[in-house]
């Protein structure tokens, strides 16, 4: 493990432990590699220059939410009666991750962002700010979707990576639908 890390607003060498630049402030994202800018495309490629160096994957957790609500939608609403309550409950995960994953991953973007334009100083008011203008149904969802984060991020500061925090909550609702399907559905 490198002993420093580079800054991508000033340059500046930080510790890899660090939340913020010691020299400018600025929040230091720990991105995965999918979300991290070539130096050479970070040019002036978004007006603020605490994004220059990160790539949004907003078009790929749209598609997963969308893809979700339309295969919900189908297997509901028109080939619902093709299936059997076992195969029904089979393939509700499918639908059901999808939305998850694109869903925590629209939301921790947004919330990254507010962080990293100074809107927000920690990803949970940021989650908090992200949500605002929506419902308290909506809000409320969001954050069941965000507990586990919320704990993780408190711990782990630097473990802000939009894509793997959105893995991580689906993998965490994976573990909880098995568990659900198989120790608890079966007996009801």
């Amino acid at each position: 493990m490198a002993n420093v890390i580079q800054c991508p607003t000033c340059g500046g060498s930080v510790s890899p432990r660090a939340d913020k630049c010691s020299y400018c402030g600025n929040f230091l994202v720990h991105l995965s590699v999918f979300e991290t800018r070539a130096p050479g495309a970070a040019v002036k490629t978004e007006s603020e220059p605490q994004f220059r160096y990160f790539r949004s994957l907003k078009p790929l957790y749209q598609v997963a939410v969308v893809s979700g609500l339309i295969m919900a939608g189908l297997i509901y609403f028109f080939m619902f009666d093709n299936f059997s309550e076992d195969e029904l409950v089979a393939i509700s995960p499918l639908w059901f991750l999808l939305i998850v994953f694109g869903t925590a991953g629209l939301f921790t973007e947004k919330a990254v962002k507010l962080v990293l334009n100074r809107e927000e100083k920690d990803f949970p008011a940021a989650i908090v700010k992200a949500t605002a203008s929506f419902s308290l149904i909506v809000q409320l969802a969001v954050y069941l979707i965000f507990f586990v984060p919320f704990f993780v991020l408190g711990l782990v500061k630097r473990f802000s990576s939009p894509l793997i925090i959105a893995t991580l909550i689906t993998l965490v609702w994976a573990a909880v639908l098995y568990f659900f399907l198989v120790g608890i559905f079966p007996s009801l």
